[in-house]
């Protein structure tokens, strides 16, 4: 009830998120018949992208859905991370503070707030570090094993970059256990099983060379675009990095653990070095790929707190910890201090656009815009749909190639409004004669369809 409450103030009154609206896209125009990757061209994990199409099905373009459903997800998740700590007996003691930590590591930024591809793929990270744990005391079964290996292939269905996490649970299994050679094999059957199934889906539709280049290949070996500053992220970043060190420094210097407790500490720190590089290679760096992070975050803060020896300093130092975590979200948010002239925070909000009444309700194809442009439009009516992405394509084209690209899309999508900010259209239109005949440019980036009556 306590993380409602918290969370009420963004619920009732915060504006779109770029990432928000691009994925209520995402979803409206699958819904729409479109096949992801090759005729919606974006980096989108393809789970992700199934689960926003089922959602915008259901509820619309609704960010409030997206909100409602990330904080019963969050729910879940710190329930979860409680009931693995006790479970495998993390800490010495027993408490509720863990799910407290991990619900307050959760306000670190608020986007954190919306239901975005590395939240649900977290969920499926937490299920595999608690049979990680499982299989340090031996009791993990065949069953189990496999379990764990499907849990990994959904992570990175759901957002590519969780791969480190395979990484980081193939290390933990080899440096921490003793599992033979069969269980490994089984691991990884698991995880490449659902894999499998995706592509057998994508081959069907004939969309294998798109899923690689689109979704494996541009999110692994593409230039990152950060959507902020690094400045943006540290103003986000520091004080629970700050307090998570220390933690850090003294969870490892302190002598009072278990063997087993000891391992379980280890896993977590292979946990954070994956975050880091899960973080390395996200699409955009933006605040929610931090997500990563929480766990081990969470984990060491809560094992500083079990350090106080006086309980009166321990309640101290987890209000102080709170209250700092929350008044920086909120402050942020609010835009109500000075911190946040120090950020680019406004460039996550989606951005009205001088053509917003122009496209309402119709068709558009947008060469080179931001996603968000699209939110007022009835229709997305190109492929070229992710403008960075788009443009890579297109330009390891040649020319020909790119006429024949273009012509097709517009021919299968028969957009009525054409915003061509990256001048690709302008610079064929005269090759494509029946193309030519029927748009009428009416300024520097705008073609219209003639025979549409559209309002100016």
């Amino acid at each position: 009830m306590a993380v409602l409450l918290l969370r009420l103030p963004y619920l009732i009154g915060s504006e779109p998120l770029v990432y928000e609206t691009n994925w209520l896209l995402i979803g409206e125009a699958l819904n729409s018949g479109k096949t992801l990757y090759k005729d919606l061209i974006s980096p989108i994990a393809p789970l992700a992208a199934w689960i926003y199409m089922a959602i915008e099905f259901v509820f619309g373009k609704s960010i409030l859905a997206l909100q409602i459903i990330a904080f019963l997800l969050v729910t879940y998740q710190f329930s979860l991370f409680n009931n693995i700590m006790l479970r495998n007996k993390a800490y010495n003691e027993n408490s509720y503070i863990p799910a407290l930590i991990y619900a307050l590591m959760m306000f670190t930024f608020y986007d954190f707030f919306t239901l975005s591809p590395a939240l649900i793929s977290l969920t499926f990270i937490l299920l595999v570090l608690d049979n990680i744990y499982l299989r340090i005391e031996n009791k993990l079964q065949d069953a189990t094993i496999l379990k764990t290996g499907i849990f990994m292939g959904l992570a990175v269905l759901l957002y590519l970059p969780s791969i480190f996490f395979l990484v980081a649970t193939i290390l933990s299994f080899a440096l921490l256990t003793s599992l033979v050679l069969r269980r490994y094999l089984l691991f990884l059957y698991g995880f490449t099983f659902p894999i499998a199934i995706v592509l057998i889906y994508f081959y069907w539709q004939d969309g294998l060379d798109a899923l690689y280049t689109q979704w494996a290949a541009f999110n692994i070996w593409d230039s990152v675009v950060p959507i902020i500053n690094l400045q943006s992220i540290l103003i986000i970043s520091i004080f629970p990095t700050i307090i998570f060190l220390f933690a850090l420094y003294k969870t490892f210097s302190a002598s009072r653990f278990t063997n087993y407790q000891l391992r379980v500490q280890q896993v977590m720190f292979i946990m954070f070095l994956a975050a880091l590089g899960s973080w390395w290679i996200s699409e955009q760096q933006a605040p929610f790929e931090l997500l990563g992070f929480v766990p081990s975050f969470a984990f060491f803060i809560i094992h500083l707190i079990f350090q106080f020896k006086n309980k009166l300093k321990a309640e101290i130092f987890s209000l102080f910890f709170s209250v700092i975590l929350i008044t920086i979200n909120f402050t942020i948010y609010y835009q109500n201090f000075t911190i946040h002239r120090f950020g680019e925070f406004n460039k996550l909000t989606s951005q009205k656009s001088v053509y917003d009444e122009l496209i309402k309700d119709k068709s558009v194809m947008i060469l080179g815009g931001n996603t968000d442009m699209y939110q007022h439009a009835g229709r997305i009516a190109t492929r070229f749909y992710h403008p960075e992405l788009s443009e890579y394509i297109l330009d390891q084209m040649n020319e020909k190639e790119q006429l024949i690209a273009l012509n097709d899309d517009i021919q299968k999508f028969k957009p009525e409004l054409i915003i061509d900010i990256l001048g690709i259209f302008k610079k064929h239109k005269a090759e494509m004669s029946l193309i030519n005949e029927e748009y009428l440019q009416i300024s520097r980036n705008l073609h219209v369809i003639k025979t549409k009556d559209l309002k100016k």
